[in-house]
């Protein structure tokens, strides 16, 4: 079978989100700004180059990257990373998705150093990956394609292909290359605005994908 997954990890596999929204406002608040929780949350997905400019509007470059700056600080140098954990069933769709023979990419706007330290919180099922695919690798992060795209062409091209995300960004990434994207809830991210954004199937956890791993790669198939 010449068939792949894309998956997201942060939200997806790792339950992370809150703790980048704790260390997104407190960058914030470092740059005299008090942005609501919610409303970072919501844009929790894209990578700081595009959730700078989202969540503040256009500012200097200098902002931006202090900005990214003191999110690395608060998330990375402070230790709220270690707080992470793989969520319900990460680890068994990694095992389901190579007992059925399909490659496996992870997928992310996170930097390469945090995605290693999450990738330890899979276990030995993280021996399952292929390719690892970060915001080094890519110039412009999700809600842009370039991730994904980068990851099918580490993949050799596939025949098919699919992603597994928990957010807006993650489907709009796929759409725009054609991928169909199935979607988690663990992330926070409201069922209706997955289904308004064209999600190809949802599920509570990467557990229930798993359990329905069948029917997912059915529905995947039929939205291509």
């Amino acid at each position: 079978m010449n068939q792949a997954a894309l998956l997201d990890v942060d939200g997806t596999l790792i339950d992370t989100n809150l703790l980048h929204v704790l260390a997104w406002r407190r960058a914030f608040e470092r740059l005299g700004r008090e942005i609501e929780a919610n409303r970072i949350l919501h844009a929790i997905g894209m990578g700081g180059d595009r959730l700078v400019p989202a969540i503040l509007g256009e500012v200097p470059d200098d902002v931006a990257e202090q900005a990214s700056a003191f999110h690395t600080e608060e998330y990375v140098e402070t230790g709220l990373i270690e707080h992470a954990r793989a969520l319900p069933g990460a680890t068994r769709l990694l095992e389901a998705l190579r007992e059925r023979g399909v490659r496996i990419a992870l997928a992310s706007s996170a930097r390469r150093e945090e995605l290693d330290r999450l990738l330890a919180k899979l276990g030995p099922s993280a021996k399952h990956v292929d390719v690892i695919i970060s915001k080094d690798d890519v110039s412009t992060t999700k809600p842009a394609p370039d991730i994904f795209a980068q990851a099918l062409s580490a993949l050799g091209q596939p025949a098919e292909a699919f992603v597994v995300g928990d957010t807006v960004y993650d489907i709009v990434a796929a759409k725009q290359i054609d991928l169909p994207c199935l979607c988690v809830l663990t992330g926070g991210i409201e069922r209706d605005l997955l289904e308004q954004a064209g999600a190809a199937a949802i599920y509570s956890t990467a557990q229930a994908l798993a359990d329905d791993l069948e029917q997912a790669l059915g529905s995947s198939r039929r939205a291509a």
